[in-house]
Order: C-alpha cells, then sequence, then structure tokens
C-alpha cells in the first residue's frame, strides 16, 4: 500500500513538474517578446531599434584644444544620424595619447565604463591577454546580423589576424598597419642642390653631407635624446634580414629574430659586430655635426612635425607625413608640400606589415547593448567621413588621407608579414629583468647612438656588460620558451 501511494504521489510530482515547466516555457516565449534579453532583438525577421539605446566608446583621441573641438564637432554630427538611423546615440570618451597607459588601466578594470573601447595586441594591456581574462564578447554569432557591412568587407586574413582560439573579439580598422621608419628631408633642397631621389643611407649622407657644405643656420638633422631611438629603427630596417622581435618595447632598444623565417633565433643587436659598426657610423655623423653638439641636453618639442622641411630633415614613422609629402623613395609624386620621404625597410624589402590586431574596436563582455553597438560601427565604417574620423582620427588628429591607395600599394610592394603576428608575449616571469633592460638602454642606448660615448668599442663593451648584468639572456630565453607554444 505504502509503495502503492508513494508510486501515485511521485507521478503527481512529476506531472505537475511537467506542467510548470510548460507554462514556464511558454511565459517565457511570451516575456521574450515584451521584455527582450537585448536592448535591439531580431521580432519576425526585422531588426528591432524602437527603444532608445545610449551607448559609450572609448578612443584613443586628441590632446590639444583644437583637435578635441573637431572631434566634438564630428560627434555632434555623427549623435545625429546615429538617432536618425539606428535610434541611438554615444558619448566618446577621448584618452589622450600620453596618459593611455593610465586611462585604459582604469577603463579595463571597470568594465561597466564602456560598451566600445579601440584595442591592441600592440597596447599594454594587450588584446590578446584581454581577451583571456573574458574582457571582451565573442562576436561571431552577432556580427553577420547587426553588421553586415562589416562582416562582408573587411577581408578573411584581417578576421583571422583578430581571432583568438578561433573566435573573433575585436574589428579590424583597415587592413593591418606598416612600421614604416624612415627619413623625412626637404625636396626643396634636394632639387636646389640638383640631388638625386634618396633611395639608400649613401644617398642620405651625400645629401646631409651637401646640407653641411652649403647652409649653415641649423644642423642637417633635428635630433635628441629621446628621438634617437629612430636611429635604431634605422639600424634594424638597414640591415638585410633582422625582424623586431617581442620581449621588450619597441620604444625601447629592443630585441630582433636573425631573420623572418627563424622567429626563435632571437638577440639583442648590442652583442653583434653590426652593432659596433654601426656605433662607430653615429660616432662620424656626431663629428661632422649631423645634429647638435649638445644633442644629449636637448629636450622639449624636437620640431615643428607640420614644417620639419625648416629643420631641413628628422626621422621618425612615416605613415603621418605620406599623406603630406610629395616623393616616396620610390619617387612616385603625389602632392606639392615639398617633403620627401625614405623608408628604411624599403631598401631591403622587409617593411613588417603588422597584424590586423594591432588595431581593433572591442566591445565589453558585460555590455547590455552590444547589437546596437555594432550597428553604431557598421553605420559609421559604412560612412567615409566618419570611417575617417574612427580610424586615423584615433591616431590622435583628424585627417585627410587623399593618396591611401598610392600609400597602400607602395607599402604592399616591400612589405613582409610579421612573423610574430598574433603572439602575445607575457613578461610576468621576467618583469624586473625587462625593467632593469629598459633602464640600461636608456642610459646608455643614446649616448652610443649619438656618437657621444666616446669610444665606439669601449662604450659597447660596457654596455654588453650592463644588458647581461640587467638580465637581457633572462628575457631572451622567456620569448624563446612562450614561442614553442606558438
Amino acid at each position: 500500500m505504502r509503495t502503492s501511494v508513494t508510486k501515485r504521489k511521485g507521478r503527481g510530482g512529476i506531472t505537475l513538474g511537467l506542467i510548470v515547466i510548460g507554462l514556464l516555457l511558454v511565459f517565457g516565449i511570451l516575456i521574450s517578446n515584451i521584455l527582450p534579453s537585448n536592448s535591439t532583438p531580431v521580432v519576425n525577421g526585422e531588426i528591432d531599434t524602437s527603444r532608445y539605446v545610449k551607448l559609450s566608446m572609448f578612443l584613443i583621441g586628441p590632446s590639444s584644444t583644437e583637435a578635441i573641438i573637431g572631434y566634438q564637432d564630428m560627434v555632434a554630427q555623427l549623435n545625429g544620424d546615429l538617432k536618425e538611423n539606428i535610434n541611438a546615440n554615444v558619448e566618446v570618451t577621448f584618452v589622450p595619447l600620453d596618459q593611455v597607459d593610465r586611462e585604459y588601466l582604469l577603463a579595463f578594470n571597470s568594465k561597466e565604463a564602456y560598451d566600445v573601447i579601440y584595442t591592441s595586441a600592440d597596447a599594454h594591456p594587450s588584446y590578446f591577454g584581454l581577451v583571456e581574462e573574458d574582457a571582451f564578447k565573442d562576436l561571431d554569432d552577432i556580427l553577420p546580423i547587426y553588421a553586415k557591412n562589416i562582416w562582408e568587407n573587411i577581408n578573411p586574413d584581417s578576421w583571422d589576424d583578430a581571432r583568438y582560439k578561433g573566435k573573433i573579439y575585436g574589428i579590424p580598422l583597415g587592413q593591418g598597419q606598416y612600421m614604416a621608419n624612415g627619413y623625412i628631408y626637404s625636396e626643396d633642397k634636394l632639387k636646389e642642390y640638383e640631388l638625386e631621389p634618396i633611395q639608400s643611407i649613401e644617398d642620405m649622407e651625400n645629401y646631409i653631407d651637401t646640407l653641411l657644405e652649403k647652409e649653415f643656420a641649423l644642423a642637417p638633422l633635428a635630433m635628441n635624446e629621446e628621438e634617437s631611438i629612430n636611429l635604431y629603427h634605422m639600424m634594424v630596417d638597414l640591415n638585410s634580414a633582422w625582424v623586431p622581435a617581442p620581449g621588450l618595447p619597441l620604444s625601447s632598444a629592443y630585441l630582433v629574430s636573425r631573420s623572418k623565417d627563424n622567429r626563435s633565433d632571437i638577440l639583442h643587436p648590442a652583442f653583434t659586430s653590426e652593432f659596433v659598426e654601426f656605433a662607430e657610423r653615429m660616432k662620424v655623423w656626431a663629428d661632422k655635426g649631423y645634429w647638435d653638439q649638445d644633442v644629449l641636453m636637448m629636450d622639449g618639442k624636437l620640431v615643428d612635425k607640420e614644417r620639419p622641411e625648416e629643420h631641413y630633415s628628422l626621422f621618425g614613422d612615416l605613415n603621418p607625413y605620406l599623406h603630406n609629402g610629395s616623393q616616396l623613395s620610390n619617387t612616385i609624386n603625389w602632392t606639392d608640400e615639398g617633403l620627401g620621404l625614405f623608408c628604411f625597410a624599403g631598401e631591403k624589402q622587409k617593411l613588417i606589415k603588422k597584424s590586423a590586431a594591432n588595431n581593433l574596436l572591442s566591445i565589453n563582455s558585460e555590455s547590455d547593448k552590444s547589437e546596437r553597438a555594432l550597428m553604431m560601427l557598421d553605420y559609421i565604417m559604412n560612412d567615409r567621413d566618419f570611417y575617417d574620423f574612427l580610424d586615423y582620427g584615433i591616431q590622435g588628429e583628424i585627417v585627410d588621407y587623399p593618396n591611401l591607395d598610392k600609400e597602400l600599394d607602395y607599402f604592399e610592394s616591400i612589405s613582409i608579414k610579421d612573423p610574430y603576428a598574433n603572439f602575445a608575449f607575457n613578461p610576468s616571469p621576467v618583469e624586473k629583468e625587462i625593467e632593469n633592460v629598459i633602464r640600461v638602454n636608456s642610459q646608455y642606448g643614446p649616448p652610443i647612438l649619438l656618437g657621444k660615448a666616446g669610444s665606439p668599442k669601449a662604450a659597447v663593451d660596457k654596455y654588453r656588460l650592463e644588458l647581461s648584468t640587467a638580465g637581457i639572456e633572462s628575457i631572451i630565453e622567456a620569448v624563446k620558451e612562450q614561442l614553442k607554444d606558438f
């Protein structure tokens, strides 16, 4: 009897449970149509934007008052279009370049602060590291629905760059960037003295020697201690095989691999004969007067980068000048602004094409407005003016890039794929050593690179000793060990 009663109770409980579950399922379906789980549901095959949404976006932006006003005007125009087209507005927070490390850490540590944020595999914290910490939303399922233009127009290679363990967590801005270190000079002076376009370091030396002979107002090369890293970039780019390797920031004297085909064969250039030869060459340049004799004492603004021809020439990243300068080393004439550009890596045909993961927009994993955020980005990236604001303006100013196609064609013709693309070095095991090596680099590197360290051979020997004491070998071994799993 007890057994019989027990069975009937059990069946009744099961029946009641099934009824409750059924009611909950029906109720859930009804509720999903009344109170959608996100702010932008798909209803009867159509995206429903009837609910107004306010979005937030963190970008790298301007620091000058004039540039900020330009940004604000563009954002106001954008918000008018967004309200009309997708019933949303966006509040854009611009983080000045000199505050990125501090402000971005705060933003990432407080996930509620943003819906969309600029990120990069080269940044600190890095894109891949943040993905590992679940900071960003997996976009694979919602991209084709809410951002069709983005999904269809970004090429497969760029999507592959943005993937981590097979999933997409960032939207590439552009199709990859280039490490375009080079020499910016006055084309007017080149023509005045009937010199050939600069296509090699020897051509560059001939140009500077001519300026030394003919001109007296300024030292031919605008240079200071901070800018001496550009001489290091030149040394690496002019080497026939070296490729920048992970382990140390590119703002310091970084590691290299002996070739792009053997990325585990890593070294610090200071321990090579090529570095000694380069140091000797830089001493010759310094003794000739290529830059000011008190170069190590100079600080502050190096040169008006809007008009570098006033200082005859300087080294730097070519990207900002490609759209204002008149000629690349392959003699393509673009405008008549009077600037000539010589890309160091062009001579050896090894300009590094960086991963698209170095220039991304990601969506906060905690955001409940990710679908509308994708619609916003899709709208922006499908409009040329707004896309330029988002992509190129992200570098710190709103600019017009009229010759982008020619630039990309030239760069592509001399480029190689970054052998370390999508490799995220974990510095934790050697943080102290990295800190020590950066300190040694900053103390001993600039005097050698600027030819102000006395005997090049003796200075390099001392530099090597200090690097070893600081732990350079441990950093190299840590990189090699992590590359085994890459």
